[in-house]
């Protein structure tokens, strides 16, 4: 936020409860201020935390560091029914996950969502002889990459060069083809903001994807 909320910060940090309605999938304050005495709003659980073991040499991580190999990505579109592509980068691969939350906004900007315990039920494919740079996500209706780096800049600069390796690898197209496609329909989005590195998602609707997908 802008400097000229600083003197205001000491009133952030409290505490908030949610209270979780999940007959009706929704969450409402459980002790709301006046103005937000109505507020409610549609859940959708999600994990923040996928990833598998870094590399040979990486430095130790924690389950709050996120890179190539996933992590602490915070990405709300981490939810039932969709593909998560992480690079198997240690035998056995090695994956963990958590940080489950009911609901999350773009960026995680205040540092927690609605937080909550879960029990996840989940499927693991190893693809043989495939390789990727970064995080991917698949959902019925689009592509997902990304970008994770110490810098908004550097994680949009990932998560673009990510999307168009997807669209040359797996879809055959060019270079200026991809230029095409992102320069007339991308989309981006800031996940989370609240780590030690940030992240940028670029996305591609796959009803623009008109050509076969390659083996």
């Amino acid at each position: 936020m802008g400097a000229r909320f600083a003197t205001q910060a000491d009133e952030l940090g409290k505490p908030v409860r949610w209270k979780l309605d999940r007959e009706r999938g929704m969450a409402s304050l459980e002790t709301p201020t006046e103005h937000l005495k109505d507020y409610t709003i549609k859940v959708r659980p999600m994990l923040g935390g996928l990833a598998v073991a870094p590399g040979f040499g990486s430095a130790p991580v924690s389950t709050g560091d996120t890179g190539r190999f996933g992590g602490n990505m915070d990405f709300n579109e981490v939810v039932e029914g969709n593909i998560v592509y992480l690079p198997v980068q240690q035998p056995g691969a090695l994956l963990y996950l958590g940080d489950a939350h009911a609901l999350q906004g773009d960026g995680e900007t205040s540092q927690y969502a609605l937080e909550t315990s879960m029990d996840v039920e989940f499927t693991v494919d190893v693809i043989k002889a495939k390789s990727i740079a970064m995080p991917r996500v698949e959902s019925p209706d689009q592509i997902m990459v990304l970008g994770q780096a110490g810098s908004l800049d550097e994680a949009l600069r990932s998560a673009t060069t990510g999307l168009i390796q997807w669209l040359q690898l797996d879809y055959g197209l060019t270079l200026p083809e991809c230029a095409i496609l992102l320069g007339s329909a991308a989309h981006y989005s800031v996940p989370n903001l609240a780590g030690r590195s940030v992240g940028v998602a670029l996305k591609l609707d796959k009803s623009l994807l008109t050509m076969p997908r390659l083996q």
